[in-house]
């Protein structure tokens, strides 16, 4: 009896409905690139490991590795994204860091060589280089192949216990040039000691007048001998900008004047034409900021010594030779009057120049 009622009352016990348990779900987790360090023995390992990485983006360190007496000789351009460039271009949202160990990264100096700057940062681009010597970079031609004779750079540049010194950007005919050591339109950091040094930047000389009595062609303006801040943000702190030069280029050589007309007409013996006036000579480019020009942005100096930089203005073109007076058997024209020389191109800001934008300078000098 008590079995049957035992069955009952679990025949009739509501069956309990299954608790549904959590819902398991997956995070979408933010892209985090491992770094990567890479070493470098010679040039072309140098190549390899910019090149790797730059594909391999985020933050990346190459420890150079040779003797400090050999240093890491440039012998062509690797590219000519922004002008030729000795080295790769560091690529956008590359974070690369380069650490010289007191080693050199230079353009060979050999005969042949051709002229290119040694490094070029892209824009969204990050380039430390810490402890190293950049020497011997040549930008040269128009536009942005003249500009940054050791560096181009238009992102994050930062500069520690680095020497930037002997490079050059070279403006083509008539053409300017700026930044001889560096150039720089995005972030910049100059600090530890940094030392910027002998570097030149120098306008293109003016063409020579291409008809008689022409007008000669003015030089390039050379623009910020040292350091070109185009525009950004640029601290320096701690560092020295020493001996570097501004040079204007010469203005181009005045045509020479017309020669005069011979004297004889239809078999009738006349006096000979006068010679034309030569052509003016062009005028001399300007030299701006010789140590360090700034364009635009803001420039914060700490502690910094910017001295024995100069800036020159290129000499005006010589006025053209007067032309010769025309022959005759009566009597022979008088020759043309020399052309006027040209005016020489202002010389500005031996040590800094400051175009627009703001400076503010603390304990510097």
């Amino acid at each position: 009896m008590w079995l049957n009622e035992w069955h009952r009352r679990v025949a009739v016990r509501p069956r309990m409905s299954r608790r549904a348990g959590p819902r398991l779900w997956l995070e979408r987790l933010e892209d985090r690139t491992v770094p990567s360090s890479f070493s470098a023995a010679t040039v072309a390992d140098l190549v390899a490991d910019i090149n790797a990485a730059n594909r391999q983006g985020g933050a990346n360190t190459i420890t150079l590795t040779a003797p400090t007496t050999l240093p890491y000789l440039l012998t062509a351009a690797d590219n000519s994204t922004d002008g030729p460039t000795g080295l790769p271009v560091i690529a956008a949202n590359d974070n690369l860091t380069i650490i010289g160990n007191g080693d050199t990264i230079q353009r060979s100096t050999a005969a042949g060589t051709p002229t290119f700057r040694l490094l070029d940062v892209a824009a969204g681009a990050s380039l430390t280089l810490q402890n190293l010597t950049l020497q011997g970079g040549s930008a040269f031609g128009a536009g942005v192949s003249a500009d940054g004779g050791a560096i181009y750079s238009q992102g994050t540049l930062d500069l520690k216990g680095v020497t930037v010194r002997d490079n050059s950007a070279k403006g083509a005919a008539g053409q300017s040039a700026a930044g001889g050591g560096i150039y720089s339109s995005g972030a910049l950091t100059l600090e530890g000691g940094t030392l910027v040094q002998n570097n030149q930047a120098v306008g293109g000389y003016g063409s020579p007048a291409t008809a008689l009595g022409g007008l000669g062609a003015s030089g390039g303006n050379g623009v910020g001998g040292g350091l070109y801040v185009a525009g950004g943000t640029a601290e320096l702190t701690g560092v020295t900008v020493f001996s570097n030069v501004a040079l204007g280029g010469i203005g181009g050589t005045g045509g020479q004047g017309v020669r005069g007309a011979p004297g004889s007409i239809w078999g009738v013996a006349t006096p000979g034409g006068p010679g034309g006036n030569g052509g003016q000579g062009g005028t001399g480019g300007a030299g701006l900021g010789g140590g360090v020009y700034v364009a635009g942005g803001t420039v914060q100096l700490a502690g910094a010594t910017v001295s024995s930089n100069a800036a020159h203005g290129g000499p005006g073109g010589t006025g053209g030779a007067g032309g010769q007076g025309g022959w005759s058997r009566v009597r022979g024209g008088p020759g043309g009057n020399g052309g006027q020389g040209g005016t020489g191109g202002d010389g500005l800001g031996g040590g800094m120049y400051v175009a627009t934008g703001m400076a503010s300078l603390t304990t510097s000098q």
